[in-house]
């Protein structure tokens, strides 16, 4: 079945230098694609998907996917590494902090002072948990400010690492978000939250999607050029050694 899949992919006449692959998943109910850090994509197949509806999603698809790979390819060469020392800067919605290390404290990390506090037998995945866990009850106020604005009840909010993506609706309607994305500014937050919010309403980035993200934020034409821009710069958990 894969070749067959195969040469529909390649009958869909994307460029020759996109890497790809086929994953078959028989609990998908619809065909899915995903574009990986490096820039790969991802074809989600359901068991019983025809050659004939891979071909046309891809071809239908080409545009979003070229956006898609660029800004990938482009966001995975300028995310920064940090090292955990004294003075290193960190982001916390839009404003930033430096690293203090200390050696008594009884959380592993805590801002306190203007400084980002990390104990001495703590690391990175620690300051990657305290994005999380803050994050989730600033999301969860803002997911409820805005819901009823798109109309929509107050979904779950989860968060965790999303690799690519800011934030997606999952299959059981609730929302989760990238825990990075608490280093960007709260207006672009707003974007990231509203932006989900619709999804529960229109799957699609169709018309009536854009029309609805227009409305509730009638400045997201702007907030997205900003969260392109300031996005690629934000800390995605890698860490260099110390000179």
């Amino acid at each position: 079945m894969t070749d067959i899949l195969d040469a529909a992919v390649e009958r869909a006449g994307l460029p020759v230098h996109w890497s790809w692959r086929i994953e078959v998943r028989p609990r998908r109910r619809t065909l899915g694609l995903d574009v990986l850090p490096d820039g790969s994509i991802v074809i989600a197949v359901p068991r019983q998907t025809t050659p004939e509806d891979v071909t046309g999603v891809l071809r239908e698809r080409r545009l979003w996917l070229a956006k898609a790979v660029r800004r990938r390819e482009a966001l995975a060469a300028e995310h920064p590494a940090k090292e955990l020392v004294n003075g290193e800067g960190f982001t916390y919605l839009g404003r930033h902090y430096r690293l203090l290390l200390v050696d008594e404290q009884t959380a592993p990390v805590r801002l306190r002072g203007g400084w980002l506090r990390l104990r001495g037998d703590a690391g990175a995945a620690d300051i990657v948990d305290w994005y999380r866990v803050r994050g989730r009850h600033w999301l969860i106020e803002k997911v409820r400010s805005w819901a009823g604005r798109v109309g929509v009840e107050p979904p779950e909010v989860l968060v965790r690492d999303l690799s690519t993506r800011w934030g997606l609706r999952t299959k059981d309607r609730s929302l989760a978000f990238h825990w990075a994305s608490m280093q960007l500014s709260p207006n672009l937050l707003d974007l990231v939250v509203v932006h989900e919010l619709i999804h529960l309403l229109v799957p699609r980035h169709d018309d009536e999607f854009r029309q609805r993200l227009l409305v509730a934020l009638p400045e997201a034409v702007v907030l997205e050029s900003k969260l392109h821009d300031e996005g690629r710069r934000v800390w995605m958990g890698a860490v260099r050694a110390a000179l």
